[in-house]
Order: structure tokens, then C-alpha cells, then sequence
């Protein structure tokens, strides 16, 4: 698959919707009054922070490259607010929307009590299995992967070869993207959801090259990422850079899948008689 050349995928910055959330998280319920349990996804505009965090990432990424091929950014509010306030010389931004927010159906807007009480097995879920679990009419992180990260991956390897994109969108979209462009399974995933080290913080720039920072050597696939964040040091916000990483598509032997279903616990005694009360369904 030909691909751009370098890829520097940004998260919006801080919205009106992350700071709610993080009240809740925080016990504060009465957050969500009902005016703003209404407010559709799409129409949440940055805080002051989220417009700081914008037009620092916007200086680093000119530091990286003064221009870009392509400039991409998904049409909902914060995002495009975000892109403003990045400002990008000469930038021309075209709107697509694969790279909208993973949709959060029923519980976007609603106290983390509240989606508990009404949806108690769905809650559940959520804990047991990040990766599949969907909210109520909402979309999983692999329903996102499989169908709008490919699309978009595909696009650009029609469109975009050897190409510099640049692209504004959002956070559990570059979870899904991740995902797809490492090459991640499942259990890899699964330990990446519960590291603070992955997390995406507001304005994280995931740049993705098919160049080899090290030798200058270029690859027919993207191969390796490095990580960007703004962080707020004794109130003087800066970007911090991680090192490069390589990563490769993986090939697994019988013995390698072997390994992974031997790791998992039979959930049922093997040859064991069911009773009727074990085999029952809830």
C-alpha cells in the first residue's frame, strides 16, 4: 500500500465537553444540567486552554515543516476551531468526515451515575472489553479501525503517496488509527488502554513517517512514530517530545497464537458437566 510519506495526526484541543467530563469524573454530577445534555457532539468549541494547547502545537509542527500537501480536518466545531488556532501558513484545510469523534451515542452527554443505573450490563462491558464494547447506538474503537481508519488509509494511499498530511481530529479516532497503522492485537491494545503513558492529551501530534529518523533510509510503509504533547510546566505550557519508535506489521507463527490462548483462562473446567444454574443465561 503506497502511503504518505509523513503523517502528523493532531488531537483538538481542550473542549467545553472535556472539561464537563472531567467534573464528572471528578463527582461533580450537577455539571450536566439539561441545556447541555442537548448539545450535539459536533458543536462543543475549545476553552481558552484548548486555543493556548491549538497554536502551540501549530508552532511546533512549523518547526517540523513550513508546509504541507495536505491538509485535512474533521468538521466538527472543535476540531475546526483547533485548526484555526493552529495556524498554519497557507494552509487549505478540506473537511472529511472519517475523521469525526467515535460516536458516544446514548451516553455523550450524561453523568457517569446516570449511563450506570440505565445501562448496567453495558457498563460492565465497558470495564471487561474497551476494545469491542460499544456504547448504547454508539461505536466500538474496532468499529471505528475497521471501517473509517481504513477508509481513510485507503484514500491516502490513492491520493497521498509520498505526501506530507497533516490532520486535525480527535482522540478516540487516533486510538482506532493506532490500532490499524501499528498493527496492534488485541492484548496489545487491551495493556495500551490501561498505561497513562498512551494516553492522548488535548493537542497530541502522533507523527507517523515512512523515513528513518536515524539513517534517512525511506520504507514503502509507514514504520515509525514519534510522539508530541503539550504539558503545563509551573503554568508555562510546552511541547514535550518522546523518542522515536519503530514499529512493523506483525507474522505469527502457530506457536505465537498458541502462546496467546494459553495466557487466557479456561472459563469453563474442560469436559466438565454444565448445571443447569451455570449454563443458564442472564
Amino acid at each position: 500500500m503506497r502511503m504518505p510519506m509523513d503523517m502528523y495526526v493532531v488531537r483538538h484541543g481542550q473542549s467545553e465537553q472535556n472539561k464537563l467530563v472531567k467534573a464528572n469524573e471528578d463527582g461533580n454530577d450537577e455539571v450536566f444540567t439539561q441545556e447541555l445534555v442537548t448539545v450535539p457532539d459536533r458543536s462543543w468549541r475549545l476553552t481558552g486552554t484548548g486555543r493556548r494547547q491549538a497554536h502551540l502545537i501549530g508552532r511546533w509542527l512549523v518547526s517540523k515543516q513550513e508546509s504541507f500537501d495536505q491538509y485535512l480536518v474533521s468538521p466538527y466545531i472543535r476540531a475546526r476551531e483547533t485548526a484555526v488556532n493552529m495556524e498554519l501558513p497557507g494552509a487549505r484545510w478540506r473537511e472529511n468526515r472519517l475523521l469525526r469523534e467515535r460516536s458516544w451515542g446514548e451516553i455523550s452527554t450524561r453523568p457517569r451515575t446516570e449511563f450506570r443505573e440505565q445501562y448496567p450490563n453495558n457498563w460492565d462491558f465497558r470495564e471487561a472489553d474497551p476494545l469491542y464494547w460499544r456504547p448504547p447506538a454508539g461505536e466500538s474503537i474496532a468499529d471505528v479501525s475497521e471501517n473509517r481508519v481504513q477508509n481513510l488509509l485507503n484514500d491516502l494511499s490513492r491520493n497521498a503517496d509520498g505526501e506530507s498530511v497533516v490532520m486535525v481530529t480527535h482522540g478516540d479516532f487516533m486510538d482506532a488509527l493506532r490500532l490499524t497503522i501499528e498493527d496492534l492485537s488485541d492484548e496489545q491494545y487491551l495493556e495500551m488502554s490501561h498505561d497513562p503513558q498512551w494516553a492522548i492529551p488535548n493537542c497530541t501530534c502522533l507523527h507517523y513517517s515512512r523515513k528513518d529518523p536515524v539513517t534517512g533510509k525511506t520504507h514503502g510503509r509507514l514504520r515509525f512514530v514519534q510522539v508530541a504533547k503539550p504539558v503545563c510546566v509551573d503554568g508555562k505550557w510546552e511541547i514535550r517530545e518522546e523518542p522515536w519508535r519503530e514499529f512493523r506489521r506483525q507474522l505469527l507463527t502457530n506457536g505465537d497464537l498458541l502462546a496467546t490462548v494459553r495466557n487466557v483462562d479456561r472459563h469453563i473446567p474442560d469436559d466438565a458437566p454444565l448445571t443447569r444454574g451455570r449454563n443458564r443465561r442472564r
